[in-house]
């Protein structure tokens, strides 16, 4: 079972479902979910789940993996605790966490809407878990056709796994 967080028109969904994973795909976007909904095969209908919400009204399923593209810089500083938290809970014995993070350098640093992390906080956001990957980088771009510097922290992490298991 695959949670896709901010999955917008579903590309990321999509392809998690051709590779024979469950779907549990969330986006509080009613129009991006009508866009998936069309662009779903047939045959992997019954393995998507599709639920309109904001993460912070969401409770998520038990998973094996929890993915969060570009989604998760756009939760609500106040919300973002719980909703991290509910990540966490709902990632099974062993379940992997792929998602970005937005930095403090990052051009849109400061939005009152939006989260933002330094390294030490994301450090935190670690704590207790195993770190598959974790990288910080920066570039100049475009966003939303505009110019845009990024700041941003990928990162996976593994639930760690009872002991003894």
């Amino acid at each position: 079972m695959a949670v896709d967080l901010g999955c917008g028109a579903g590309t990321d969904a999509l392809a998690l479902l051709q590779r024979g994973w469950a779907v549990t795909a969330v986006d509080r976007d009613e129009a991006g979910l009508g866009l998936l909904r069309e662009r779903v095969p047939a045959a992997s209908a019954g393995r998507l789940t599709i639920t309109c919400g904001g993460f912070a009204d969401v409770v998520l399923p038990p998973a094996d993996l929890v993915h969060a593209g570009f989604s998760l810089p756009f939760c609500a500083p106040g919300d973002f605790a719980a909703v991290w938290r509910g990540i966490r809970e709902a990632l099974l014995p062993g379940g992997v966490f792929a998602g970005r993070l937005f930095g403090p350098r990052d051009s849109w640093a400061g939005s009152p809407r939006m989260s933002f992390h330094g390294a030490e906080q994301v450090a935190e956001l670690l704590d207790g878990t195993e770190v598959l990957h974790l990288s910080e980088a920066e570039w100049d771009g475009e966003a939303v056709s505009e110019a845009k510097h990024w700041h941003v922290f990928d990162v996976m992490f593994r639930r760690t796994l009872p002991a003894g298991a």
